[in-house]
């Protein structure tokens, strides 16, 4: 058999013949190897040093087209549910400047939740065929208000957006329950927005009675406003003060710590412009129980009221100003303290001052002893009379300086500041307004009253100025108009508002 007859052994013949010459080429350098074949290296992989290299598979954050809405964005800051992510997706918040405070906002979110809950746990339907009382609430409004046939496709459409105005119409009135913790006074409109007395008598009875109870009940769970918080409402409420104040009166025990909480109150309210009314108050109340306290809250009182655009430099009552200076030498050196106060701006050596204004004054008296010895020696018997003299005169000096104020003196007695230097007009609003004196009295009025002005109340104030309502609130707003590119004063229900952003831009900086 030839090799061409078994392939196998032509393979291992070739093979033998092959190693054979390659030992011989290792053998004798002299071989040239003519096989046409090269040395082929063995592969150990590719050289780390030039491996280009290996990008990462980093998922890029792709945009999501629901992340606007309420349940997507305070999905982690408040731990919520899958069920309750997909109720706070369906509601809006009707934008204003108390819910726009995050802080605020989520006070509403949790009392909302808390009421939720409530409502689907503990109110039962009638209907049993109904999980919740809002689901029942849905199926009485759709039928009474549109009439669909429950198995249209308008039915199940309409069915869910009922369901959605009623949890916003929850919300809102959560909005108020926190309102009303936090001293706004000012509430928003809760109507709902069905009229048909039988959809209204059944709402009512069925949610808003029973959320009435609830969230006056667990208002205890809204935490109180952080010291931020606190800050951002006092400046757009500048009324809101009075009720802490309220408190700190109720509670006053001795005349350091209502010093201290009246400090911390007046801390919240550095952006309010009432804050140096809050000094004013505290004096005047402070009166009746110390006075050293009165005259240092009036003296802080006057620190603000000099830092002001507007001086006010209210004077204490009649009846207060008798209690604090028994004599007029008091009344005459606290006068004298506030005009070095004025001058010299210096808070702390006028308090301390102040501090000192009930001590006793002593007058000194050096005796010069050769002298009297002298006199003795040669007047004895004038000696007796001079000391006789001498005190009926100190008797006389004792009575004048401790002369009360008469009681009976119907004039109010006015604390005397002199005017050291002349006072330096401060424009407020800006001077290329041309803003005419009413003007800016109604821009005054708006910033005392928070920046919001019932109509009616604005309607009566310019009643008793011969001004009409529109003409006036249109000067105003065609004055402004080209400064701010937009309308100032604004109408909201039956109220006049300004936009706080707004009415900073009018203000002269300088």
């Amino acid at each position: 058999m030839t090799n061409f007859e078994n392939p196998d052994l032509q393979i291992v013949t070739s093979t033998i013949t092959m190693d054979e010459t390659m030992q011989n080429k290792h053998d004798d350098d002299s071989i040239i190897d003519i096989s046409g074949r090269s040395d082929i290296p063995i592969s150990f992989g590719t050289d780390l040093s030039d491996k280009e290299p290996v990008q990462e598979n980093i998922p890029q954050p792709q945009y999501d087209p629901e992340s606007w809405k309420i349940g997507k964005k305070y999905l982690r800051k408040l731990s919520l549910n899958d069920d309750q992510t997909a109720v706070l997706n369906r509601l809006w918040f009707a934008d204003n400047v108390f819910n726009e405070i995050e802080y605020c906002r989520i006070q509403i979110l949790k009392q909302f939740l808390r009421a939720v809950e409530f409502l689907q746990t503990q109110c039962i339907p009638v209907n049993k065929s109904y999980s919740t009382v809002i689901e029942e609430l849905s199926e009485i409004i759709v039928c009474l208000q549109y009439n669909y046939r429950k198995e249209s496709l308008n039915y199940r459409y309409t069915y869910d957006a009922v369901q959605t105005e009623i949890f916003n119409h929850i919300l809102k009135l959560c909005e108020n329950n926190v309102r009303e913790v936090y001293g706004i006074k000012r509430k928003i409109n809760t109507d709902f927005n069905y009229t048909h007395p039988d959809i209204q008598h059944q709402y009512s009875r069925k949610i808003v009675s029973k959320l009435e109870i609830f969230l006056t009940e667990n208002q205890h769970q809204i935490l109180d406003a952080d010291y931020r918080t606190n800050i951002i409402l006092n400046e757009n409420n500048t009324g809101r003060w009075k009720t802490k104040f309220d408190t700190i009166k109720e509670d006053y025990s001795n005349p350091l710590a209502f010093e201290r909480e009246i400090f911390r109150l007046a801390e919240v309210n550095t952006k309010n412009p009432s804050q140096d009314t809050i000094f004013f108050e505290a004096s005047k109340f402070a009166a009746k129980h110390d006075k050293i306290c009165a005259l240092k809250l009036y003296l802080h009182y006057f620190e603000k009221d000099m830092n002001t655009s507007k001086l006010d430099r209210k004077q204490l009552t009649k009846n207060i100003q008798k209690s604090l200076f028994t004599t007029t030498e008091q009344l005459t050196d606290f006068e004298q303290i506030l005009n070095e106060f004025v001058a010299t701006r210096n808070l702390d050596a006028a308090i301390e001052k102040a501090v000192r204004l009930y001590l006793p004054k002593r007058k000194k008296i050096i005796i010069d002893r050769n002298a009297v010895e002298d006199v003795q020696r040669q007047h004895s018997g004038t000696v007796a009379l001079l000391e006789e003299y001498l005190r009926e005169d100190g008797e006389e000096g004792d009575s004048s300086a401790n002369a009360v104020i008469p009681s009976n003196n119907e004039e109010e007695l006015t604390i005397n500041i002199i005017q050291q230097t002349p006072e330096i007009h401060i424009q407020k609003y800006l001077p290329e307004l041309n803003l005419s004196e009413i003007q800016q009295e109604i821009l005054d009025l708006f910033e005392k009253q928070s920046f919001n002005i019932a109509q009616e109340e604005m309607a009566v104030y310019l009643q008793a100025k011969n001004l009409f309502l529109g003409s006036t609130i249109d000067s105003i707003n065609d004055v402004c108009f080209e400064t701010l590119d937009d309308v100032l004063i604004e109408e909201e229900d039956e109220y006049f508002t300004i936009n706080t952003d707004y009415y900073k831009k009018l203000l002269n900086n300088d």
